[in-house]
């Protein structure tokens, strides 16, 4: 055994104040004090019902709705992972997402399609348990007062239960997502026939770890949007798409909002699920320079871009330019781009005075590969004078924008 270091801070004294003890051991390893502890014996039954895991303390803290609600959720995803008209490696990432995230607190019947069925039923009981014997063992090691490891272990207890419902409530949100959507025959054969797609665990590990810690529905919201995404097709969301969404507070995220109901955004849709594989998505600087504050007066002034710029969901760039003559309806090329601008499908029709051209270059704010991701979740509001002053823009191209209907 190392010798102690003299310099080493000495422990707390026997009639130091739990607040002290905390901030003590917040700051300081177990491990530097080893040679001040002794051995001690305990058991651990991880067999006990889960209802004695907690003191009334904790119980009357907690809402009374948690179980009711967890399990409403839990077995409607539960339904949805059992529904055969949903595409099988769709089903398997229901499973796995309820695996990760639903609790013990219903049976989950998903023998037949998983190999595991019953872990998770022991967890969050071996996870208090445990925590309980280590406070006997603290006790006994540093002589604190017995009842603040006891309040330890309830706050722990509760802090379980409230990043277990709250990661219950994001599934619940997605399998409402799911619910909704639509698979005809030909997807179900296509996504049933190729090689199938897990979610990785190491995003599983991002995703948790943030989606736990969100109590707020709204976002709560995005992140099941993110959940049902990669459900649906693994890898379409980043984990640093997921570490940005967890950092972004309220006014970020409306801001974010905001640059997304003005942007122009070019891609194809997917042949497999809703939206699309973006090329690129900007708002259009209408002329001017977004660096010098040219969209400011849509609340998107150059000290708003910066913020934007330093959560990484757009490019420092802020005149950046895109080709979207692939977007102009040309009678010599027969085939032509929509964009999407504020859920609907445009294209750009130039006037009779209009020469072809082999290229127009569309300049603005460009989203950042994170800030494109997240716009699939996000939403977008009305946005009346810039689009009026965007067809503008276009009128002065000579191109008019135009609404091509998708039936």
């Amino acid at each position: 055994m190392e010798k102690k270091d003299k310099n080493q801070n000495p422990m707390p004294p026997p009639n130091a104040t739990p607040e002290e003890i905390g901030e003590f051991w917040d700051t300081h390893s177990l491990a530097d004090y080893w040679d001040e502890t002794s051995e001690v014996e305990f058991r651990v039954d991880l067999k006990s019902e889960q209802n004695q895991t907690l003191s009334d303390e904790t119980k009357s803290d907690l809402p009374a709705t948690t179980i009711d609600e967890s399990n409403t959720m839990i077995g409607a995803a539960t339904d949805l992972a059992l529904d055969s008209t949903i595409p099988l490696p769709i089903r398997r990432n229901v499973l796995k997402a309820l695996d990760r995230l639903g609790s013990a607190l219903i049976d989950i019947p998903i023998g037949a399609l998983e190999r595991r069925s019953s872990e998770k039923q022991a967890e969050s009981e071996a996870r208090i348990k445990i925590t309980e014997a280590v406070n006997a063992q603290i006790i006994h090691q540093i002589k604190v007062d017995p009842e603040f490891p006891q309040r330890a272990s309830n706050t722990f207890a509760k802090k379980i239960l409230r990043e277990q419902f709250n990661l219950e409530k994001v599934l619940g949100f997605t399998t409402n997502i799911l619910k909704k959507k639509k698979y005809d025959d030909s997807t179900n054969q296509q996504n049933d026939s190729e090689t199938e797609q897990s979610i990785d665990d190491d995003w599983f590990n991002i995703f948790e770890k943030e989606a736990c810690q969100k109590s707020i529905e709204d976002v709560q919201h995005r992140f099941a949007r993110v959940l049902a995404g990669e459900i649906e097709k693994p890898g379409s969301y980043s984990v640093r798409a997921i570490k940005i969404l967890s950092e972004m507070d309220r006014h970020t995220a409306a801001l974010f909002k905001k640059l997304c109901s003005a942007c122009v955004v070019f891609g194809i849709p997917y042949s497999d699920r809703d939206g699309l594989h973006i090329f690129d998505a900007r708002v259009p600087s209408l002329g001017g320079n977004a660096g010098s504050n040219a969209l400011s007066e849509y609340g998107l002034g150059f000290n708003q871009l910066n913020l934007l710029n330093e959560y990484d969901l757009i490019i420092s760039d802020y005149n950046s330019w895109y080709d979207c003559s692939s977007s102009i309806i040309n009678e010599d090329k027969p085939g032509f781009l929509l964009f999407k601008y504020q859920g609907k499908s445009w294209a750009l029709l130039p006037s009779s005075e209009q020469d072809s051209r082999s290229e127009f270059k569309l300049s603005g704010v460009a989203l950042s590969r994170v800030g494109c991701e997240l716009f699939h979740i996000v939403g977008q509001d009305p946005m009346p004078q810039y689009t009026q002053d965007l067809k503008k823009f276009f009128a002065g191209q000579k191109l008019q924008m135009v609404e091509i209907p998708i039936t």
